[in-house]
């Protein structure tokens, strides 16, 4: 590989990892786009796009939710692409390579938050000095931090594992790549299971089974439970017992005082928010994790509101460099309703700052848990099972389907939550915590389920092609298996993962046990 090449996907990775921070999160990370467009790179778009959709199932449940810190599938994807292009192999290369690589890249992450502590404290010196220009470019270099973590190891890998693919892969024996095979085969239950555990309530497991059943009886395509679902999730949106929900909602919204914000600040200031609500994960840390980024979102609105270097300005910014953690896309609500307490503590009204952090620390819950749900939980992986799915099957539309209906979803859901946040004002609170919210929640929850259990029937490929004699006839045991239920082995594998998450195994231990597990019964021929 040469070292333009090499030099090209080191800034591929850290971009993706970079428009985390800066953009809004954008799901440009997600092994069904950037596998893709590695192999696009390397001169081998369908090899890149089964990888991606391979790759897309076994880390479907891997999310960056909270402080958390998954595995690096943004490294481990172009890596693994990259080196199993290079050197003639194939998709069990691939993974062979990808899995460890994501599982080691979690340093690099780690790292690059580690580092964003001193700029983030940096950043608060300057908040007590009233430097917004200073904060500025603290917010600029953390994130020049999360870009090199990425690229330089990228960059490494690739000058230095082309190589020893190529040596390690000619010399692998048969019975070890059908190992790798079975391997790659049963790794996404692991992420389906991680996924399940996210999205399940006992009331609604059942809901898992009937996309399953659906998919495995009727052989319905993903994109075709994933539609049943949601229509059969409205239905129960606008049951009777919705209704209500929604009109609690509604009397929640015009119960409380008026926004006052939306009267102070232009629709330019507006559209300015908007658009700087995108870095909103800047310089992520692990100490205040987005507060900075919070900070730089509304630095504009901060200078209107108070001089330059007075005392109030460097109040204000010394207020908002502390914790603050919510979902990314939907930051809006705290944003509008942080303009409208700034307006009135700028006008002299007697506003605590403790009730402004208050506010903050109110919110930022609700609206995560909300986010976390309907977009990690549900729509991601939906539209990416979806992608995966076409994946798979060498559909080219597959990456440019999930990158364009997951984003037109993050930039119209963005925009409406901050400018209901301004219609609203201290309304919000009554909204968030109405029935109607969480019926919408339901709802998602139920699309997500159902589109699991189809994910689970069509792409989990585990069987077994051990005969028995029975009087000299020849028996299949998977024949047997398919008689009580298609696709059982795929369903309770997916099970007895989310049972060892369940009972807190650590997801790097399940994720090397199936490895294990695959090799060895892949190798003894005992799965297939």
């Amino acid at each position: 590989m040469s070292i333009g090449i090499a030099l090209l996907l080191a800034c591929l990775a850290g971009f993706a990892y970079f428009s985390r921070r800066f953009m809004g999160d954008l799901f440009l990370e997600r092994p069904i786009v950037l596998a893709p467009i590695t192999g696009l790179i390397m001169g081998d778009f369908h090899t890149g796009l089964i990888i991606g959709g391979t790759l897309e199932l076994i880390f479907m449940g891997a999310a960056d939710i909270g402080g958390s810190v998954p595995p690096n599938y943004n490294i481990g994807s172009i890596i693994g692409t990259a080196l199993a292009i290079s050197s003639g192999q194939g998709i069990e290369t691939a993974l062979l390579i990808a899995v460890p690589a994501a599982l080691l890249g979690v340093f690099c992450e780690v790292l690059a938050k580690t580092v964003s502590v001193f700029f983030v404290n940096a950043a608060e010196k300057m908040a007590g000095r009233g430097d917004d220009k200073g904060i500025s470019r603290m917010v600029h270099l953390g994130n020049l931090a999360h870009f090199l973590a990425d690229a330089i190891p990228t960059f490494i890998a690739l000058q230095l594992g082309a190589n020893a693919v190529k040596l390690i892969s000619n010399d692998i024996p048969g019975w070890l790549k059908n190992g790798m095979t079975v391997a790659g085969n049963i790794l996404p239950a692991l992420g389906f299971a991680l996924l399940l555990s996210s999205l399940v309530s006992p009331g609604l497991f059942p809901y898992l089974f009937i996309g399953f059943i659906i998919a495995a009886y009727l052989k319905v395509g993903v994109l075709g439970v994933a539609l049943l679902a949601a229509m059969f999730a409205i239905i129960m949106m606008t049951r009777k017992s919705s209704q209500e929900s929604y009109e609690e909602m509604d009397e929640a919204a015009v119960s409380g005082e008026s926004s006052v914000a939306a009267s102070v600040l232009s629709k330019k200031d507006i559209r300015q928010l908007y658009w700087r609500s995108f870095s909103l994960q800047s310089a992520f840390s692990f100490d205040r994790m987005q507060a900075l980024g919070f900070t730089w979102a509304i630095l504009p609105m901060l200078r209107k509101l108070y001089k330059d270097k007075s005392e109030q300005f460097k109040e204000a910014l010394q207020r908002h460099i502390i914790f603050f953690n919510t979902h990314p896309w939907i930051p809006g609500p705290i944003l509008a309703l942080t303009a409208e307490l700034e307006i009135k503590k700028s006008r002299g009204e007697d506003i605590d700052t403790k009730a402004i952090q208050g506010l903050k620390s109110g919110l930022m819950g609700p609206i995560a848990g909300v986010g976390d749900s309907m977009f990690h939980g549900t729509l991601r992986p939906l539209m990416g099972g979806i992608a995966a799915s076409l994946a798979l099957q060498g559909n080219p539309v597959a990456p440019l389907l999930f990158f364009v209906v997951v984003n037109a979803v993050h930039m119209y859901v963005r925009w409406v939550t901050l400018k209901k946040g301004f219609e609203l004002g201290e309304r919000i609170f009554g909204v968030m915590s109405s029935g109607g919210i969480r019926k919408i929640m339901e709802g998602a929850t139920i699309t997500g389920l159902m589109a699991l259990g189809a994910l689970i029937a069509t792409w989990l490929n585990v069987s077994t092609p051990l005969k028995y004699t029975v009087q000299k006839a020849s028996v299949s045991i998977q024949s047997m298996l398919d008689g009580i239920m298609p696709k059982l082995l795929p369903l309770a594998l997916t099970l007895l993962v989310f049972w060892l998450i369940r009972k807190h195994v650590k997801t790097t231990t399940i994720m090397l046990g199936l490895i294990v597990v695959g090799l060895v019964l892949g190798g003894f021929n005992i799965l297939g």
